[in-house]
């Protein structure tokens, strides 16, 4: 029997059933894995569920964001740590963000509210600093509103994300960021 037999078998067993999380509940990991997968595929054939498609992130001249129609709304520093990530699909090892200081200057001094040049390179240089956790906390920062902002089956697409001592990027399709 083909595996589509065997979905559609399935899913006629099962349509309309409230239970089927029971139907993978004695499997070995490989196989519970499987069956989550196919409860899954399951439950959107059965909903006529389609996949949300990712919105557009627009950046204005003003290094305003919007994602669809909302603005992102975050502190300067998080928000040049932001536009940094979206300008670099291939990621940022952390380790080396002391790398992109001249970038970050130059967006950091857009997005601030103070014109005093010193405050931005003792920022930045704070923010750089490796005994300092300021990074992080800006990258928890922009996670949680962006968070806030996306549904929850998009977020992942939109967040500041990467493993221990590997590039941190954003997944995001660069052609669905605009630069205005």
């Amino acid at each position: 029997m083909t595996k589509d037999a065997l979905l559609a078998l399935f899913f006629l067993s099962y349509q309309g059933s409230q239970t089927l999380e029971e139907a993978y509940g004695t499997y070995g990991d490989k196989e519970e894995g499987e069956a989550r997968d196919l409860l899954s595929f399951v439950r959107q054939a059965r909903d006529g569920y389609t996949a949300p498609s990712p919105g557009v992130v627009r950046i204005t001249s003003t290094l305003r964001i919007y994602i669809g129609p909302q603005e992102l709304k975050v502190r300067p520093m998080a928000k040049t740590v932001l536009l940094l990530f979206l300008r670099h699909p291939e990621g940022i090892l952390l380790k080396h963000i002391s790398d992109y200081r001249a970038e970050m200057k130059s967006l950091y001094s857009r997005c601030m509210r103070s014109p005093d040049p010193e405050d931005a390179d003792r920022r930045i240089q704070r923010l750089l600093d490796i005994f300092s956790n300021e990074l992080n906390v800006n990258i928890s920062r922009v996670n949680a509103a962006l968070d806030a902002l996306v549904a929850p089956e998009k977020q992942q697409l939109y967040r500041v994300n990467g493993r221990a001592g590997k590039p941190k990027s954003i997944p995001l399709d660069r052609t669905l960021v605009i630069w205005e």
